[in-house]
């Protein structure tokens, strides 16, 4: 039974992975065909910029479903108890700017440019980003996308720097609350203060109350092999 589950935690990891092979910063054909498609003139301001509740809110349409695929999957439930602790990662981001984006499967999504404040095992860090929320239905959205994260410890020129790939999977637990959870995959490029992330996969939360001020609260917990 234990290998059973340990083989299984393995292939959702590994399945994890592979999706997110092509969602990385540069890589992603989703992101990319959100600001290839974002002319100057269809952006929108901080000041109309949408939490991804209001995404939904607005009917953004989902793309089509295909029913062959769904027909083909199968769902397997196991009961584990996990501990996580205490995160090593929390990032405080807005969203910057939006433009809307036609899916080549049809539907509407929304491209997000957004940025932050955060620590990582107690180093603080700013970030940068982008991202493609696309409606799954009409309280279910899917988050993907990237950051940049930089150091800002004790002024030095080289404080260090690290990417990710992130996909995240939210829904609106209540009216204007949305709430989910995902993963994040860190590059092996990182630098200075932050070169421990290099290769890092991180189990996500992501949490939007619709603050006032905008504010999206993610927490990461390290996966670690062993």
């Amino acid at each position: 039974m234990k290998i059973r589950e340990a083989t299984g935690i393995i292939g959702v990891l590994l399945g994890i992975m592979l999706v997110m092979a092509g969602v990385g910063f540069t890589k992603t054909s989703l992101v990319s065909e959100t600001f290839a498609a974002a002319a100057p003139g269809n952006k929108t301001n901080a000041t109309n910029t949408s939490s991804p509740q209001a995404v939904l809110q607005k009917g953004a349409t989902p793309p089509a479903s295909n029913s062959s695929l769904s027909n083909d999957v199968k769902t397997t439930t196991t009961n584990n108890n996990i501990t996580l602790g205490n995160p090593f990662y929390i990032q405080y981001d807005k969203i910057t700017s939006q433009v809307p984006v036609p899916l080549r499967s049809g539907g509407t999504a929304t491209g997000v440019i957004f940025s932050g404040t955060g620590t990582v095992k107690g180093i603080s860090f700013a970030d940068t980003g982008r991202a493609l929320i696309i409606p799954i239905s009409k309280t279910i959205v899917d988050i993907d996308g990237g950051l940049v994260l930089k150091t800002n410890v004790g002024g030095g020129k080289d404080n260090g720097n690290a990417t990710l790939s992130f996909r995240e999977i939210s829904h609106m637990i209540a009216a204007g609350t949305m709430q989910g959870s995902g993963a994040a995959i860190f590059n092996p490029n990182a630098t200075g203060k932050l070169s421990f992330l290099s290769n890092t996969v991180a189990m996500t939360t992501i949490y939007d109350a619709g603050n006032k001020d905008g504010t999206t609260i993610i927490k990461g917990w390290e996966w670690k092999y062993r």
